[in-house]
């Protein structure tokens, strides 16, 4: 948003004599919106009604115009966006200033005549009516002697009534409007304003503070709105003369300075005493008469203002305008010009009054610019009342998100920042800048350049001017710094100055902020000096220190991240006139400025500025230039460089002069002239302003004065005081983290490494911390700095300590792969015993590098961190391990803490989760379960947690883990109390007795250690558990009765309890498994596929568990049987107890690997398990186990996977040929497990994994079979027969076995050229039987009929077959065998690049060494037998004999037929086309396979098979000039066809085959052809068509989706070659089987 939209309030505009008077601005706006308002334009209308609701209003006034048009400018760029939309924040100081000049405007909402003359003006109602009211007062008083009047009293009769002051306000700003002011009599005017001063006076010294206090009494209400009334009165007083006054063209004597005096006075007071103590509470007097300074009084005070105030205050807002209007026009005497001073500046101070200080801005303004003996006392007011600066903006730059409606100091730039955020500003900054600004003067329009020694003057006038403003800057910031010192009393400028360098910052190269860059740059200068300077105060110097390197840091942000827009730079340059870059960006920008500063008079001052500035810089470029000159002409010899430099001296003194001459150019033109130059309007927005600003800035003192700044810096890095030298590093730490490159300079590194060594701990830790910036930002340069940083972690001082070791952590966390990560580590771990913060520190650091979990996936994360510690523990070898099990206890010792904490809020707060003191507990067991001394000291604190109240889950964990931990722990205690270990005893017993399985398990463990280790306290156990268990030992038959007869019960949960008692029960008795009862309860539910999944899993659990606890009982049988062995033998007790597990397991072997092919995952899981276990234990022969596993291998879930591949493979190394022997039962029995897990899905099974692997199910088995040559071919050959005809194998186990086959793991030649040596032996007898099938089934009259039927003679054959036909689904299901191992052999072939003829040269007989080469695999092939997959889909098999079914069928015989011809090489081609008629062939087998099956839907036209030029694996077996010729039909598809190409068409209009044509030209629907005439096997001729009676070349117009085939070379007897019909005609039968 334009300065002038936040500045302008209340639609004051400067009325200057050159102004144009406002009525006339009326012209056509009406027709202007209604006709010519653009959609954007509407639309802004329309969002800003959520904010403005007088808009509607605004349309139609006539002061709409200039806003409108720019509005509508605006709308065409794409940058602009209005800033009131429904997500936007609340209204900035544009919405303010634009309701306070609508406001204005509603009360001149009246149009007049634009071509009216000043007479018919005088004619108007308004004059009329205004002149009477003058008369009528003035005929009051016509007796009345003014002289005689005491100022102390007010006669009655002075005093107008409310009515008719209010009335005089109003036509009197109409007047004004009009310009006619002047018409009225002088002393008509002048009588009147007498009269208005006593008006102002009488209200002028009333109070009118009002308590909010609701129950006062009425009389008192009264006499304050009486006391309202009258000085509201005195503001239309003050309104009404001030509106004489500022009218144009007025006579000198209405300028009377009494009642001048009397308005000012009169606002004041008013300011003072009635809106300042309403607006901010800390200006309230209480009744004592001091002032309540309390922050609490802004905090608690309303915003709710009485109707009454808000009038007064937008009335004395208009006083406030109105006198900076009249600054313009009159000269006021030096006491008048104090007071406005003084009251201009007091606002700025006082918060909520948002429109009196953008009043105020523009008021103090014009006091600054023309009175230059204020200006001083203006600049030492603004200091003195920086301290009462609101407090809510005294923190550094909190305020960026406040709306600006309720921060008064704060003022919104039309710019954002990186993230989006709108800018602030301090609107005191606002003021300084601007107070800055309007110092410059131009010369006026009335000074002409005629003559040289005028334009002399004028030269020094301008420059001197800029020179004023330059010393006026230079002593504001100067004082301004001298106040940041030492704290001076309760007054702290160093935040304020921080906020105004900010601020400065933040406007820097905004066009309407030029004097930022200019006070920059003297900032510079002067913080240069002052901490460069010994003498200065220390406070100041250090503050002097931040403020530089906060600006030097800014600017090497801005070198580093502003990419200045060239393109944007070319555009504002071409459509600009002139030949001097810079000229036409200023040119450009001052039109910019011109434009706008008809809404915003304050860019007038910028634009000064700019002129001045400019100027200014082209005259010292010159004065430069002649210096330099002078110098070189004194010790120079004559020569050609001389001339040379003579020469540039000339050319910089020639174009500085232009450039002043270009100023001054602009200076002198008239308003009107200078429109006539301005560029288009559109040229330039407001973002190419700012870019021109900061391109034109560039070239200034100040963006190229970072070199020095961090010169001047890097030299105070040697002084003494400790301070600076921190200070120092710090700033240099700054611009270090802006740009880091910065640090590869050689001063910045001399600088830097010196302070390393410094022998201050703050100066040290500053440099420490720069250098961690910049490693951490240039991982490359770590290891150059490596040495200094680690040496540091030695240093003296603590604060340096624990700095080194955060930055060797963040090393550690964000460059993993750093060589010296190790020795961090080790040195790290060293300070494990440092002082208490850095252990602390260590310790988290440690905790975050190798004891945070990693995710799952990331196993390398994970392997760095083991390799890590591994690393860390060997480096510490010589040294010992004492420092790693400190920093593991420390670790316990924390956890332990952190728990006892977290206790403690959670019995504070019963609401708190507790999962994060389970997972902190689990955590100590863990630490426990690795090595258990770290807890010993720790046994006391876990115990009192065995008494927790169990009512959630995670009150069960949390004394599972304790009993854990008191198990590994309490055995370790030395001399441990028998009170504490009595009452552990009682706990865990109480626990048992208490609660279910989980616990009583735990517990149980937990009690056996302390009473065996440690108490053997039997006596105790034994009177407990005698009464229970000796009860029921007896009765085991009875018990398992019971337990029968809840397996039968209706509830699930019951059957589910007495099973697990079941299974309890018989590991103590394992004979009872061999109970009929049991065995038909056990084998029931696992067969039964409706039983309970719940109910399977137990007994598999069951299962488990009794294998566990034999596997156990055998192991300690084998411990004493070796101790005893010598002396007795045992082990035939060992064989009994083995034999009785392996009945059991023989007895429930069969329905437990049933259990395999169960749609639950769970069930699997545990089936596996049981497996697992029995076969570990040797309990059953495994090769009944291997199909199974072999199935379950094929599992989704990898765990299962690998379970199952590790007991094959053990399976494999002690029983060879086990798995050979049951690989193909395996490969079935997967294809029936994936078909359970799929069930519910309905999907097609595959034999591969669906995911970017595409690997075999199967891949495994095949990886283990392949080792041995004679068990691998044996195993393909028995896959391949289950494809033969004979056998009546389900289409879709085919279907997976081609999967798995495509994709087995192949890794020689010889494998998948023995697929398909055997795939052509299969097809040469299957798939000539199976055509002979065919025959027979179809019961046809002449088989020679059938011969001669070509692919297209459907209906032909449809004829010949009966109307039911025995075997003809039988024929389709045996042709899907055939036709996957066409589809097998043909991916295989281009998977690996073979081509026929090696398939052919192929020998299984030959040795195996000629095909030992590794395979070379293509992973972007994949196997899609797309007919058998729609022949699956669509339930072939199982079909009703239709029609439609019959005919797909025969469609697929006349395929297969053509299949099996292409299938041996065609003898009859030419020598040379062998290679050609092979790859002939692979397109024909390709549009066959995968184009157009009688069972597809429609396919990709032409689409041919994958085999590319890579299929000739060999060279040697590509024939000298084949490679045209063998041009795949794809390939063809790929080129451009040009004119005269021969090329194959499929027009829908015509049914004649082939369709040839020759190409005549490219057209825009397509192609002109001339069509040809032949055969497939005669030759082709152009054709002719009759016209009339004259034959004419047949030519026609075709579309691109036409053409079929293209390039076709036709043989010298103009015929098609055998390859090209061949591909011909199965391209057309692609292209019929796809339309079918």
């Amino acid at each position: 948003m334009p300065l002038c939209e936040r500045v302008k309030v209340n639609k004051r505009k400067r009325s200057t004599v050159n102004e144009k008077p406002k009525y006339a601005e009326v012209s056509s706006d009406e027709d202007y919106d209604a006709n010519g308002e653009s959609a954007k334009k509407r639309q802004r209308r329309d969002k800003d009604r959520s904010w403005d609701v007088e808009e509607r209003d605004r349309r139609g006034s006539g002061e709409h115009r200039k806003s409108g048009n720019r509005d509508s400018r605006r709308g065409s760029g794409s940058r602009y966006r209005d800033s009131s939309d429904e997500h936007s924040p609340p209204p900035s100081m544009t919405e303010i200033a634009r309701k306070m000049k609508i406001k204005e405007k509603q009360k001149k909402r009246k149009a007049y005549e634009p071509k009216l003359t000043q007479e018919e003006l005088m004619d108007s109602s308004t004059f009329k009516r205004f002149l009477t009211s003058i008369d009528n007062i003035l005929e009051n008083l016509e007796d009345v002697d003014f002289t005689a009047i005491d100022d102390d009293e007010i006669p009655q009769e002075f005093l107008l009534g409310k009515h008719q002051l209010s009335e005089l306000g109003s036509e009197s700003a109409k007047i004004k409007a009009m310009g006619i002011s002047s018409r009225i009599p002088s002393d008509k005017l002048v009588k009147l304003l007498n009269i208005l001063e006593k008006n102002i006076m009488d209200g002028s010294k009333l109070s009118t503070m009002m308590s909010h206090d609701h129950d006062a009494e009425d009389e008192e209400k009264l006499w304050r709105d009486l006391i309202m009334e009258r000085v509201t009165q005195s503001a239309d007083a003050c309104l009404t003369a001030l509106n004489i006054m500022t009218s144009g063209h007025m006579p000198k004597a209405v300028y009377i300075e009494d009642v001048i005096e009397r308005v000012l006075q009169y606002t004041k007071f008013h300011l003072q005493n009635t809106l300042y103590p309403q607006y901010d509470p800390v200006y309230r007097v209480d009744h004592g008469g001091g002032l309540l300074s309390s922050k609490a009084k802004r905090a608690k005070c309303s915003t709710h203002k009485q109707r009454v105030i808000v009038m007064l205050y937008n009335k004395v807002c208009d006083i406030v305008s109105n006198i900076s209007e009249l600054l313009d026009i009159q000269l006021l005497t030096d006491t008048t010009i104090l007071q406005v001073s003084s009251m201009g500046i007091t606002p700025f101070f006082v918060e909520n009054v948002s429109e009196l200080q953008l009043c105020a801005i523009k008021l103090v303004t014009a006091v600054f610019s023309r009175y230059e003996k204020h200006r001083q006392l203006i600049l030492e007011e603004i200091f003195t009342s920086l301290a009462r600066l609101p407090t809510s903006k005294r923190s550094l730059r909190n305020f960026s998100n406040l709306p600006c409606i309720f921060a008064p100091c704060v003022l919104r730039l039309n710019s954002s920042d990186q993230d989006g955020e709108p800018l602030y500003i301090q609107m005191v900054t606002a003021l300084v800048l601007q107070l800055i600004q309007c110092v410059v003067h131009l010369p006026n329009d009335k000074d002409i350049f005629d003559e040289y020694e005028s334009k002399v003057d004028q030269d020094v006038l301008i420059t001197n001017s800029y020179e004023t403003a330059m010393r006026t800057a230079q002593n504001f910031l100067s004082v301004f710094l001298k106040k940041c010192g030492s704290k001076q009393a309760e007054e702290d400028y160093r935040p304020l100055f921080e906020n105004f360098v900010q601020d400065l910052l933040s406007t820097v190269n905004k066009p309407e902020w030029p004097a930022a860059e200019l006070l920059l740059s003297l900032l510079g200068r002067l913080l240069v000096h002052q901490f460069s300077n010994k003498q200065t105060e220390m406070a100041l110097r250090v503050a002097s220190l931040d403020y530089l390197g906060t600006v030097a840091a800014r600017l090497r942000k801005d070198g580093v991240t502003s990419k200045m827009d060239q393109r944007s730079i070319d555009r504002i340059l071409q459509e600009s006139q002139g030949t001097d870059e810079t000229q036409q960006l200023q040119k450009a920008l001052l039109d910019y400025l011109e434009e706008n500063a008809e809404t915003d008079a304050s860019l007038v001052f910028a634009r000064k500025f700019y002129v001045a500035q400019w100027f200014r810089d082209a005259t010292t470029e010159a004065e430069k230039s002649m210096r330099n000159q002078n110098s070189k002409d004194e010790d120079s010899s004559d020569g050609p460089q001389h001339a040379k430099e003579m020469e540039t001296t000339g050319d910089i003194m020639q174009r500085a002069e232009k450039r002043k001459k270009f100023l001054r150019n602009i200076i002198k033109a008239t308003p009107a002239h200078f429109a006539t130059l301005k560029m288009n309007s559109d040229t330039v927005d407001y973002e190419d302003s700012c870019l021109i600003v900061r391109y034109l800035a560039s070239m200034r003192p100040f963006a190229q004065s970072f070199d020095i700044y961090l010169t001047q810096i890097l030299r105070v890095l040697g002084e003494s005081a400790i301070a600076v030298r921190t200070k120092a590093m710090k700033c240099l730490s700054e611009v270090v983290a802006v740009d880091p490159s910065i640090l590869a300079r050689s001063d910045m590194q001399r600088g830097v490494h010196g302070r390393l060594m410094d022998n201050s701990t703050s100066v040290r830790e500053a440099a420490v911390e720069l250098l961690g910036k910049f490693v951490l930002s240039r991982p490359q340069l770590t290891e150059q700095y490596y040495d200094m940083l680690i040496e540091r972690i030695l240093d003296t001082g603590i604060s340096v300590r624990k700095r080194v070791i955060k930055i060797l952590r963040d090393i550690c966390l964000e460059q993993p792969t750093f060589n010296k990560i190790t020795e961090m580590c080790v040195r790290m771990i060293r300070r494990v015993n440092d002082e208490e913060g850095i252990k602390k520190l260590v310790n988290e650091t440690f905790q975050k590098l190798w004891f945070t979990p990693t995710p799952n996936q990331d196993k390398e994360t994970m392997t760095r961190k083991i390799l890590n510690i591994t690393d860390v523990v060997a480096a510490c070898r010589d040294t010992g391990y004492d420092w790693f099990e400190q920093l593991l206890s420390n670790l316990v010792d924390n956890l332990v803490e952190h728990i006892l904490k977290y206790e403690e809020s959670l019995a504070e707060n019963k609401g708190v989760n507790s999962t994060r003191l389970v997972a902190c507990i689990t955590t100590l067991y863990l630490f426990s379960k690795i090595r258990a001394q770290l807890m010993v000291k720790h046994a006391m604190t876990m115990q009192p947690y065995l008494t927790t109240k169990c009512n959630t889950a995670n009150d069960f964990m949390v004394i599972c883990n304790v009993a854990k931990i008191l198990e590994l722990v309490v055995p370790l205690m030395e001399h441990p109390s028998e009170t504490y270990l009595a009452t552990i005893e009682e706990d865990l017993m109480k626990l048992i007795i208490k609660y279910g399985m989980t616990v009583v398990q735990h517990c149980v463990s937990c009690l056996g250690a302390v009473v065996n280790k440690v108490t053997h306290n039997y006596k105790f156990v034994w009177a407990c558990f005698n009464r229970f268990y000796g009860e029921i030992y007896g009765y085991s038959n009875i018990i398992l009765e019971l337990l029968i007869y809840f397996t039968k019960h209706e509830d699930e949960e019951v059957k589910t309890k007495a099973i697990i008692g079941l299974g309890f029960l018989v590991i103590m008795h394992p004979s009872q498994m061999f109970m009929p009862e049991v065995k038909t309860l056990y084998n029931g539910i696992l067969a039964d596929r409706a039983s309970s999944i719940n109910l399977k899993i137990q007994i598999l659990k069951n299962l488990q568990t009794y294998l566990q606890e034999e596997d156990t009982r055998m192991q300690e049988a084998d411990r004493e049987w070796k101790k005893l062995s010598k002396q007795e033998d045992l082990k035939e007790m060992g064989d009994i107890s083995s034999g009785m597990s392996s009945s059991i397991m023989q007895l429930y072997l069969k329905q437990v690997l049933e259990a395999f092919f169960h749609t639950q995952s769970s069930v699997r899981h545990f089936a596996l398990n049981v497996i697992a276990l029995t076969l570990n234990q040797g309990l059953i022969h495994p090769v009944q186990c291997v199909p199974y596993l072999i199935a379950m291998a094929t599992d989704p879930e990898p765990s299962m996977r690998n379970k199952s591949d590790q007991q094959l493979v053990e399976i494999d190394k002690k029983y060879t040929g086990f798995i050979h022997m049951k690989a193909v039962a395996g490969m079935k029995m997967s294809y029936n497990l994936q078909q359970a897990i799929e069930s519910s899905r309905r999907t097609i099974i595959r034999g591969f994994r669906q995911d970017e692997t595409h690997s075999a199910l199967c891949a495994h088995l095949f990886s283990m079979i392949r080792g041995n040559r004679q068990h691998r071919r044996a195993f393909l050959i028995s896959l391949l027969n289950l494809f033969d005809d004979s056998s009546k194998t389900e289409v879709n186990m085919l279907l997976f076995v081609a999967d798995n086959m495509a994709c087995f793991p192949y890794q020689s030649q010889e494998e998948p050229l023995f697929i398909m040596h055997h795939i052509d032996i299969t097809l040469s007898v299957s798939g000539s039987n199976l055509l002979q099938t065919f025959k027979e089934v179809g019961y046809s009259e002449s088989e020679s009929d059938l011969d001669d039927l070509d692919l297209e003679d459907v209906e032909k054959v449809m004829r010949l077959v009966p109307d039911n036909p025995t075997g003809l689904l039988d024929f389709a299901n045996a042709v899907q065998g055939i036709l996957l191992l066409l589809v097998l052999k043909q991916h295989l072939k281009n998977q690996y690049g073979f081509s026929d003829g090696k398939i052919q040269k192929y020998s299984p007989t030959e040795s195996a060494k000629v095909y030992d080469k590794a395979v070379n695999k293509k992973s972007t092939v994949n196997f899609h037998p797309r007919q058998t997959i729609d022949f699956i889909a669509n339930n072939m098999a199982r079909a009703t004999l239709s029609t439609d079914v019959k005919k797909r069928i025969v469609r697929q015989y006349l395929d297969f037929k053509v299949l099996m011809e292409h299938l041996d090489p065609d003898e009859e081609d030419e020598e040379g086309e062998a290679s050609a008629s092979a790859n002939i062939r692979n397109k024909a087998i390709s549009a066959l396979l995968g184009g157009s099956g009688p069972m597809s839907g429609p396919s990709p036209r032409n689409q041919a098979g994958p085999e590319t030029d890579d299929d000739y694996s060999d060279g040697d077996e590509r024939t000298p000039g084949s490679s045209r010729r063998s041009r795949r039909a794809g390939d063809s598809m790929n080129e451009t066809v040009e004119s005269m190409d021969v090329i194959a068409l499929s027009c829908p209009k015509y049914k004649d085959r082939p369709q040839i044509a020759r190409v005549i030209q490219k057209t825009s629907q397509g192609y002109s052809i001339h069509w040809m005439a032949g055969s497939y096997s005669g030759p082709w001729a152009e054709a002719k068509k009759r016209d009339g009676r004259k034959l004419v070349p047949w030519v026609d117009t075709i579309k691109e989706s036409d053409i079929i085939y293209k390039k076709i070379a036709l043989t010298s007897n103009h015929k098609l070659s055998n390859k090209i019909v061949q591909t011909l005609r199965s391209l057309y039968a692609a292209r019929e089987g796809g339309a079918s």
